[in-house]
């Protein structure tokens, strides 16, 4: 109640100082034909004082005394009647206003306010529930943050692969810069560091980024960041023979379950197709005894239609739910293997469009066409199948 009563005085309040001027202007304010009269009288004495004095003749005088005249009369008939429903206009307009802005405000407050609701300091609010704000203004109270604090060592390196995340590729490597700079120890920090430059390039692993994935290696043998981004690089720089043989040590001390096992086999089997090496085995259910027999009987035409029917299913699949990644990976993998890169590099960009809020998948894509872009347009080894002929296939 006291909220009430103080929200009416303050009203009254204000309605006073707007029309209590307004309505005291009759007693205040002259009337303008009165000032117009005055005007007359002081010009027509100035007139007659200038024929006494010898001036001006009495023919001129009649003449300037008759346009005064003139004047005054014109004066009077525009301002007549004109002052009164003006003003009332105005307090009319006026007092409108004073009611409808009170009664608009109240049925506002009466719908949506609260005066028993408790002050609440904004910090106290924003610190209540962070699952609830969006990840731009985390990031931006963990920029401020970092700015008071530039040393702060975890802030850089929670915020790093947030930035990553985002798609912010340079400042997820200017973040890992400075927790390197900060805290050389910390585990995977070079490796970490390495990627993000790798994101930054395009997917390409630079002089820099080798240069950090090596020193990684020197003190954590095991990662397998490093020695697969050292064996991508292998393949970019057209070095086939070696690529294949990083990717057969990344792999023989992976399992199924990594999540860079169907990437790497990827990217073996193409730098494999490119140096004349055989394919690895994969050790995946195979077919039926009834499929084997079935394909045993086709013809090599018919064969090469049945894997790309199989091949065209699965990206129609994929039109449909574009988010499959597992999907992707195994149809740019498949297109490579038919030795159809102009799809494969198709697919791939899809699949970066199709997801890109997943950062790690995207910078695999990318790798993927960066190594697709390094080869060019070389020729494949005798015996494998032309990225024309894997697009006759497609398209029967």
């Amino acid at each position: 109640m006291t909220f009430w009563i103080a929200a009416a005085l303050l009203m009254i309040f204000a309605a006073l100082f707007v029309l209590t001027p307004l309505f005291a202007v009759r007693e205040k304010a002259e009337n303008p034909v009165e000032l117009d009269k005055a005007v007359y009288r002081a010009r027509k004495a100035e007139i007659e004082n200038d024929l006494a004095i010898g001036r001006i003749d009495g023919e001129t005088a009649r003449a300037a005394i008759a346009e005064e005249s003139r004047k005054l009369i014109a004066a009077v008939e525009q301002s007549s009647g004109s002052s009164l429903p003006s003003l009332a206009l105005s307090r009319v307009i006026a007092l409108a206003g004073v009611i409808s802005v009170p009664v608009v405000a109240v049925a506002l407050y009466l719908h949506s306010g609260n005066p028993q609701m408790p002050d609440q300091r904004l910090a106290a609010r924003q610190g209540e529930n962070l699952e609830s704000q969006r990840i731009e203004e985390l990031v931006a109270r963990a920029e401020a943050h970092l700015a008071a604090k530039p040393d702060d060592v975890r802030g850089w390196q929670v915020l790093a692969p947030v930035y990553s995340r985002m798609g912010r590729d340079r400042e997820s490597a200017q973040a890992w810069a400075n927790v390197l700079r900060l805290s050389p120890q910390t585990p995977e920090v070079r490796a970490n560091l390495a990627e993000s430059l790798v994101a930054v390039a395009g997917g390409v692993v630079t002089e820099e980024a080798s240069r950090l994935f090596n020193e990684e290696l020197e003190t954590n043998e095991a990662s397998a960041k490093a020695r697969f981004y050292l064996a991508m690089a292998k393949g970019q720089e057209g070095r086939h023979e070696e690529a294949v043989e990083r990717w057969d040590e990344l792999i023989s001390g992976g399992s199924d379950l990594s999540p860079w096992m169907e990437a790497a086999r990827t990217f073996r089997e193409e730098s494999a197709r490119l140096a004349g090496i055989a394919p690895a085995p994969i050790d995946k259910p195979g077919p039926t005894a009834e499929q084997v027999e079935e394909a045993a009987s086709l013809s090599a035409q018919e064969r090469n239609e049945m894997i790309s029917s199989m091949v065209a299913n699965l990206a129609g699949r994929l039109e449909e739910d574009p988010s499959d990644r597992e999907g992707w990976k195994r149809l740019v993998r498949a297109y490579i293997v038919l030795g159809n890169n102009d799809a494969a590099r198709a697919s791939a960009e899809k699949a970066i469009a199709a997801n890109a809020q997943e950062a790690a998948f995207v910078a695999e894509m990318k790798s993927v066409l960066g190594q697709l872009q390094a080869e060019g347009s070389s020729p494949p080894p005798a015996g494998e199948p032309s990225s024309e002929a894997g697009s006759g296939s497609n398209a029967q």
